[in-house]
């Protein structure tokens, strides 16, 4: 059972890490494919029939779906977000609520290489996260220190998570490529599985020999994140999944540690 459970671990961590790069190959198209807070202050643009393009300023923060082609971040407005027709057509109200903007920047200097100003968005999410902890330390009892424990493990994160994302475009030798980046944060409920070593030591002589328990964990962490990838700090509490859990001195006993995930949703 030991054996399958860490072969099992194993391979979940594998996947975990070996999912970084499919995360990081699709990021763009994950990020801007949803209903986004675009931040005040900011200039989109749009085209009319005759092809000519009007700059229009946001003057309030509002929602509107993002998405990306061939290098351009468009911008489709939810209507009751936007500020009330003022008939200025340099502003961005719900007069324009039909109309699909698109971020624009011509190069103005000729270097090697020129980057548009950043244009930024958030996303407050209910997020779900693959993570293991690399370590965790069991408080000490009234008659046991603490322990550190490295064991293999896999959990299951879910909680609220807060995007902030900001997109341009890098201009270098004439080519025209785009920049995303995501840095988020946000705090949930943990629950997770160990391999625990049961012997006399911890059970206060009360189990005799030694054997591997499953442990069993639930609590609290807060996260950060870059794109797909999240780290934080956990609180928990273990108990162990078989009738020597009673005996078990760190039954139910507070630990800190470590988390490092993925983002699965």
């Amino acid at each position: 059972m030991l054996f399958s459970f860490r072969l099992f671990a194993s391979t979940a961590l594998a996947g975990l890490l070996s999912g970084c790069a499919s995360v990081s190959s699709h990021t763009d198209i994950m990020e801007l494919n949803r209903i986004y807070r675009v931040r005040a202050n900011q200039t989109l643009y749009v085209a009319d029939r005759q092809g000519s393009v009007q700059a229009k300023r946001l003057q309030q923060p509002a929602s509107a779906a993002l998405y990306k082609r061939a290098d351009t971040l468009f911008a489709s407005f939810v209507p009751h977000t936007l500020a009330p027709a003022d008939q200025n057509p340099q502003t961005l109200d719900r007069a324009d609520s039909t109309a699909v903007l698109f971020l624009s920047y011509t190069p103005r200097i000729k270097t090697v290489e020129e980057k548009s100003p950043w244009f930024y968005y958030q996303l407050t999410s209910f997020d779900i996260d693959l993570f293991t902890i690399p370590f965790k330390y069991r408080f000490p009892t009234a008659a046991r220190p603490g322990q550190l424990a490295t064991n293999a493990n896999i959990g299951l994160y879910t909680g609220i998570r807060y995007d902030q994302g900001r997109f341009r475009n890098i201009f270098f030798r004439g080519e025209r490529r785009s920049d995303v980046e995501s840095f988020s944060f946000g705090l949930g409920t943990l629950v997770s599985i160990n391999p625990v070593v049961v012997n006399e030591f911890n059970t206060d002589g009360l189990v005799t020999g030694e054997y591997e328990a499953l442990g069993v964990n639930y609590g609290l962490a807060a996260i950060v994140g870059y794109k797909g990838l999240t780290a934080g700090l956990a609180l928990g509490f273990e108990n162990l999944a078989d009738r020597n859990n009673r005996y078990w001195v760190y039954r139910q006993q507070p630990w800190l540690g470590l988390t490092v995930g993925i983002n699965i949703n």
